[in-house]
This record gives structure tokens, sequence and C-alpha cells, in this order.
């Protein structure tokens, strides 16, 4: 009977604890955009059209969140020059995020390079590469 109450209270306890991902999450910075920006690619490029890609690079940090509950994430996607928010399933494997969007059946992976109570960082795992992206987006907890 002991040993049964103990079971039942050490699973009540591990439902109630919140994943350190769980609550919301606002990009304020990417490697991958600042790497962009500096390019000398970017620097050839004329003044409208560097303009129109800072502008999408300042509208993806300004609008970018993740918003992790128990099992469903809501988050932001850019496209069509437009930020849209979705909604997910996501889960972890040791160090590695996945995401599973439900508007289609896809997953995207993300190696967590930093996590604590005030921030994350994500590297971007693309499909059929063996290493995660060297540039991190980074997030602060709201």
């Amino acid at each position: 009977m002991i040993h049964s109450l103990f079971y039942l209270i050490l699973l009540f306890w591990f439902l109630q604890t919140e994943h350190p991902l769980e609550g919301k999450w606002k990009m304020y910075r990417s490697e991958s955009f600042e790497n962009i920006l500096t390019s000398k690619n970017f620097q050839l490029q004329d003044e409208e059209q560097q303009q129109a890609v800072a502008e999408a690079f300042n509208k993806v940090i300004n609008g970018y969140f993740y918003d992790f509950k128990k099992d469903t994430v809501i988050f932001t996607n850019y496209s069509n020059f437009e930020i849209h928010e979705l909604k997910g399933i996501w889960w972890t494997e040791g160090d590695t995020l996945i995401i599973g969007r439900l508007d289609k059946i896809s997953t995207q992976k993300y190696f967590i390079s930093k996590l604590d109570n005030k921030e994350l960082h994500l590297q971007l795992i693309v499909p059929r590469q063996a290493e995660p992206s060297k540039s991190r987006w980074m997030y602060k907890k709201e």
C-alpha cells in the first residue's frame, strides 16, 4: 500500500513539473541575419535591396516567438512577407527540440545550445545534414 501511494505521489509530481522550455520565448537576436547583413554580397546590393532585406529581418526579430505548453506550441513563421502564427506539438530528445506542425505533415529539429530560466538558444538542424547550423537564434523568456 505504501509503495503504491509513493508511486502515485511521484507520478503526480512528475506530471505537475514544468519542462524548462514551457512558457513564452521572444526572439531578440539571430546570428544568421547578422552574418547576412555583414556579408560582402549584401554590401554589394543596392540600397533598396538592402533596405528590403533589413526590414524583413527586423519583422522576423520583432515577430518571432515560441509559446510552449505541456505538449503544444504556438509559434510564428515568416512567409509571403508576413508573420504567421502556427500551432504544433513539441517534444525533446536529449538536447534536440522537435516541433511537428499541425497544419501540414512536417517536423523541424533544433539543437538546444543554451536553455536556462531566462534564455533559449536554438540552432537549426537541416534535414540530411549531420551537424546543426553554426548560427544561433536567441530568445528571451517573457
